[in-house]
């Protein structure tokens, strides 16, 4: 397969380029600064330009797929939620002007979105979501929502088949080793400690993108661990993972939270139990089914 990866230099980026590269497909990335990511990746890849027109290349690209969009981990300034928001909205119309300016029919988009789609303002949760659950009223809802929703554009391609990749919090090593810090230190973790923590290995992200390329797939699916897990049991994984001396893990008060980081306290809030059910149904096998095999198995 022919396999054109937009968002390709980032973390995910590079481990499911690596991927393709391995199952022997012909990958070009796409970047706005070809001299930064000269070396990013082996003289296999093929870096491209996003104002690249050259259909004899590129006119036999069968996959798209979609990682960029602004970050989310930033100051929420009205600027930056604007940029958060438009750069996936914008990124979409950019891949569908570069498909056809290069003759490119694709056969499937690959979209990364994420669980906060079903992200709930009140942060409230008593039940469980899955792929087919009623989307949230937050910020992080509305991106999500607005990102999918922009790919409509592609339906244009006759019979192609658009997946949405829902993912939960990726767990990494600089990430995990920032939380201990707080763990062993006793410093008090923002979250709701009933509510859930859908996380994701990189492998498992890697892993469904290749299992999207070779199966029947279309529509969203869910990338959390299939093992169900709260903010209290996480970071108690976490303190046995790291052999930390502190037994207790301190939670601030939501409404402190609320204080403290305003509207974006639904990142640390929000926490529906989210089931990849329909992942799961689509005969994809976890590399990392539980989160002690994923937190023994970290990478960066």
């Amino acid at each position: 397969m022919n396999v054109v990866v937009a968002g390709g230099t980032g973390f995910i980026g590079q481990k499911i380029v690596s991927s393709l590269l391995e199952n022997n497909h012909k990958v070009f990335v796409l970047t706005r600064n070809l001299e930064k990511h000269k070396n990013t990746f082996s003289n296999d890849v093929s870096i491209i330009d996003w104002k690249t027109v050259n259909p004899s290349l590129l006119s036999k690209t069968n996959i798209l797929i979609k990682l960029n969009g602004e970050k989310v981990d930033q100051l929420w300034t009205k600027s930056v939620k604007n940029k958060i928001l438009n750069s996936r909205i914008d990124s979409t119309k950019m891949l569908f002007d570069f498909c056809v300016k290069n003759e490119i029919i694709p056969q499937k988009l690959i979209n990364a979105s994420a669980v906060g789609i079903y992200s709930k303002e009140c942060g409230v949760y008593d039940y469980s979501v899955d792929e087919n659950s009623q989307f949230g009223d937050t910020f992080l809802a509305e991106v999500c929502i607005e990102n999918e929703k922009s790919t409509k554009i592609f339906k244009v391609f006759e019979d192609i088949d658009i997946i949405q990749l829902r993912i939960g919090v990726v767990l990494r090593k600089k990430i995990i080793n920032l939380l201990s810090l707080n763990l062993l230190l006793s410093i008090p973790i923002p979250g709701r400690k009933n509510n859930y923590f859908p996380w994701i290995h990189v492998d498992d992200i890697v892993g469904f993108v290749n299992h999207s390329i070779s199966s029947n797939l279309n529509g969203a699916f869910n990338l959390v661990g299939s093992e169900l897990t709260s903010h209290e049991s996480f970071f108690k994984s976490i303190q046995k993972y790291k052999k930390s001396i502190i037994p207790w893990v301190l939670f601030i008060p939501p409404n402190l939270v609320k204080l403290f980081f305003g509207k974006m306290s639904e990142m640390f809030l929000y926490g529906p139990k989210t089931k990849p059910i329909k992942t799961l149904n689509s005969k994809y096998k976890f590399k990392y089914p539980t989160l002690q095999e994923a937190l023994l198995n970290l990478s960066e």
